[in-house]
């Protein structure tokens, strides 16, 4: 079972689409750099709400078809409606089961996901599992991430910097990597794929307005309750209420800093016609 750590809350849903909303270009270029195209069948691994599915959708068009995944149900019933909403119902569907119980007897042209593989397990054996249901030749493209970029601000700003410093943190002692997006050729090798090609983005913020301020403040207030049980002391004058994004804002407007958010990691490659399927 996946050890997602955020949990299923409404106000997780509400944070997944603005996040998806800030990484929506990134995932798009991997997906485009990796011949994601029209007509094309995709397996979504770890839909959650559905964001990644409605961008393949919008990809593939019409003619092609997207089966998203999730083991959380409520999850997909959001993202079922959200699909009925942008008018892409007849070529896009959901299947609630744990991502290792998945089995079909259809080929797919592409397995993609995002920010899904950190929270595996055994994200090779999970990867390995998949790729029995991709066509020879067809396309594996993941987003993944590091949260440990070493330089957040600039100038430093140090009120931003120790609210960043939790995210990170809270994964390394949940035993989830938070720099997984390092290891994607790893997992790509260890899956009986080919070396991936690679591309890494980063999002900046400056200035009032940034979205990465509400985007930083929300993940935080979404980990908090996790912060004692890992044993984890909120920093020194942070505050984790409905004031800490404008916070964070003020911070960096005050110090003219450049906020620097995690590294954003795509990995791409296609399946060898001799790869064997193996569970």
């Amino acid at each position: 079972m996946s050890a997602y750590l955020l949990g299923q809350s409404i106000d997780e849903q509400e944070r997944l689409m603005m996040q998806a909303r800030i990484l929506r270009p990134y995932t798009e270029s991997f997906f485009r750099q990796a011949d994601l195209n029209h007509g094309m069948s995709v397996l979504d691994v770890g839909s959650g709400v559905g964001d990644v599915a409605l961008l393949a959708a919008d990809i593939v068009g019409s003619r092609g078809r997207v089966l998203g995944l999730d083991r959380d149900d409520v999850s997909l019933e959001h993202a079922q409606r959200r699909v009925i909403e942008q008018g892409c119902s007849s070529w896009v569907s959901f299947q609630t089961t744990p991502l290792d119980s998945f089995e079909t007897d259809q080929q797919f042209d592409a397995i993609v996901g995002r920010y899904v593989m950190l929270y595996q397990p055994d994200p090779a054996a999970t990867l390995r599992h998949f790729t029995r249901f991709l066509k020879p030749g067809g396309i594996v493209v993941f987003h993944e991430v590091d949260f440990t970029c070493p330089v957040l601000t600039s100038p430093k700003c140090d009120f931003v910097d120790q609210v960043l410093w939790l995210v990170p943190e809270v994964f390394r002692r949940a035993n989830i990597p938070p720099d997984f997006g390092r290891y994607l050729p790893q997992l790509f090798l260890d899956s009986n794929l080919p070396w991936p090609h690679l591309a890494a983005e980063i999002p900046v913020g400056c200035g009032p307005g940034s979205p990465l301020h509400s985007w930083i403040a929300s993940t935080v207030q979404t980990i908090a309750p996790r912060l004692s049980s890992l044993g984890i002391e909120i920093p020194q004058g942070v505050m984790i209420d409905d004031t800490l994004a404008s916070k964070l804002e003020a911070a960096c407007v005050e110090a003219r800093s450049l906020l620097t958010a995690s590294i954003q990691y795509g990995a791409w490659a296609r399946k060898p016609a001799s790869l064997k399927a193996t569970s």
